[in-house]
């Protein structure tokens, strides 16, 4: 799914955290809204990576 044209509702609904507001996004069909607010978000992407700590990922067992 391209990133453009709905791949933000679509990760939004894939994980489990967020899947109602994924399926309420993609109901309303806001998904160009989305994909807005994700552009906008690119250009502070430097300020927010700040807010993630620098170390390992979390680690999953098989």
């Amino acid at each position: 799914m391209p990133g453009d044209r709905g791949g933000g509702v679509m990760l939004l609904t894939e994980l489990q955290l967020t899947r109602p507001l994924g399926y309420l996004l993609k109901g309303l069909r806001l998904s160009p809204a989305v994909d807005v607010l994700d552009r906008g978000l690119t250009s502070y992407r430097k300020q927010l990576s700040r807010i993630v700590p620098d170390g390992a990922a979390p680690r999953r067992f098989p």
